[in-house]
């Protein structure tokens, strides 16, 4: 699979993914992305001259391999991934079967109030991935 391509969707949904993660950065989220189930970038909020395609890959194993340990573990399915990285965390989270939603948040605290945020975003991208 080459990870440099952007996923075959509509340029409609392309807009009203990038329009989900808009509201993100507006409430505070400092970077988002949404990425399919097999890795692959399919939108993005991120400043001018960022790349993270070679990311998205990591970020779908990352989740996925959280899902598959969970299942061996007999706990179920985790809504989400948290990776502290200094005073920032890197949310992984899915957004149905088709999709997930990453994004970077500044402290602990902003965490705590950024996490329903989340939640509602992967919800919409689940509905838009879903058409």
């Amino acid at each position: 699979m080459d990870m440099h391509k952007e996923a075959a969707i509509s340029g409609e949904k392309v807009e009203l993914l990038k329009a989900a993660l808009s509201k993100l950065r507006s409430l505070g989220i400092e970077k988002s992305a949404v990425i399919s189930r097999d890795g692959t970038m399919l939108a993005a909020d991120v400043p001018p001259g960022e790349e993270h395609k070679i990311y998205a890959a990591m970020y779908a194993a990352m989740l996925g391999s959280a899902e598959g340990a969970a299942s061996e573990l007999r706990l179920g399915v985790p809504r989400r991934v948290v990776m502290d990285v200094g005073k920032k965390k890197v949310i992984v989270e899915g957004a149905g079967p088709m999709a997930l939603i990453v994004a970077l948040v500044g402290s602990a605290a902003q965490y705590q109030k950024a996490a329903p945020d989340i939640d509602r975003a992967a919800s919409e991208v689940k509905a838009i991935m879903a058409k």
